[in-house]
């Protein structure tokens, strides 16, 4: 880990990422073979394969993917599992957001280490390094690294590693064990940003001169406040011309000030 330059919290960089895509879509009885790894059924047939993925930031996602295949080549792949001889030809079996048309795409895997379930070699995700932000920001889970998550129109912000988001009605919601982070975005169309602001914070309450502040950079206006009682919570905002993004941070862990300091610090809008 290293240290944010903004505020001093703990910011993880780099790594790699195993997601599971769950089983592919099964009718009647299926025949399990390879501990698990071969599904035989009465109308399709799949094997288990790993899909790895390139992604910016010296990042590798590593997906537990299924590959269709005909009934034939499953019982080959089940008799010869492991084996560095074993190469299957087929599709690909899932839909992996942020791409589109995966299901049914040609793919080719093949046993690259003994041992080993087969690796995807031909495959649309394969040969390019993807940008790690766009590509994780689809996937509503837990992750052990931070990421630049993607808000509703131009806005971003820092999804710190160890919260899962949630589809909130106003907006996001991320969530991990002490911390919890709220995030709205609001529109006001020919509003400057300092009305924005100030219609925000109608009836807010008062707080010292130490527990709020106000940076003013350009065409944009960042303003804080906390509250320090049982939980923690910390109220920032973030207005522009016409635009307001929301962040509330509540955390048990009066130590977590600096990272609700990042997170607002974090919020990005545009590119």
């Amino acid at each position: 880990m290293t240290a944010c330059a903004c505020c001093g919290a703990e910011v993880d960089e780099d790594g790699a990422i195993d997601l599971d895509l769950g089983l592919p879509p099964l009718a009647g009885g299926v025949e399990r073979l390879a501990g698990g790894d071969v599904l035989l059924g009465a109308e399709s047939a799949y094997v288990r394969c790993v899909l790895p993925v390139e992604l910016t930031g010296d990042l590798e996602l590593w997906f537990s993917a299924w590959m269709r295949v005909t009934a034939e080549d499953a019982r080959r792949a089940a008799a010869s599992w492991g084996e560095e001889s074993l190469r299957l030809t087929g599709t690909f079996a899932h839909d992996i957001k942020p791409w589109d048309g995966l299901d049914g795409a040609e793919v080719v895997a093949e046993v690259v280490e003994a041992g080993s379930p087969p690796d995807f070699v031909v495959h649309p995700l394969l040969g390019r390094t993807w940008d790690r932000d766009h590509v994780l920001s689809a996937f509503p889970v837990e992750l052990p690294i931070s990421i630049r998550q993607e808000l509703r129109g131009p806005w971003s912000v820092e999804r710190t590693s160890g919260l899962t988001p949630h589809l909130a009605p106003d907006g996001l919601r991320f969530a991990g064990p002490g911390r919890t982070v709220f995030l709205d975005t609001r529109k006001a169309p020919g509003v400057s940003a300092r009305c924005v602001l100030e219609l925000a914070l109608a009836g807010a309450p008062s707080v010292p001169a130490d527990q709020k502040h106000l940076v003013e950079n350009g065409a944009e206006l960042r303003h804080a406040l906390w509250l320090t009682t049982i939980r923690h919570e910390f109220y920032g905002h973030v207005a522009r011309f016409g635009e307001l993004l929301i962040v509330t941070c509540l955390y048990d862990d009066p130590a977590d000030d600096a990272w609700a300091r990042h997170v607002l610090n974090s919020v990005r809008y545009g590119a």
